[in-house]
């Protein structure tokens, strides 16, 4: 299960606050908001702080994405090798 929440920063930017698991049932969640937003031309800044577990298809969604985004509160699992 996962919770999404959407708060404007500013006339550019929205936080985009997940919280959950972000698995195969997730990533559709979060993609269309991510989409719809960078659609918009806003700047996503995608929060982890409360996501408790991620599958390979979160792994690989947050992979795609950290291009277009930017993600704060990784989870240190999810770090590139040899960078703590």
């Amino acid at each position: 299960m996962i919770l999404v929440r959407e708060k404007i920063l500013d006339n550019g930017t929205i936080s985009v606050y997940v919280s959950g698991v972000l698995d195969q049932t997730a990533v559709p969640i979060l993609k269309d908001v991510c989409d719809r937003h960078l659609g918009a031309g806003m700047h996503v800044l995608v929060d982890l702080e409360a996501v408790v577990h991620i599958t390979r298809e979160g792994r690989s969604f947050l992979q795609e994405i950290q291009g277009q985004v930017r993600i704060s509160h990784l989870p240190a699992f999810m770090a590139p090798e040899g960078n703590p």
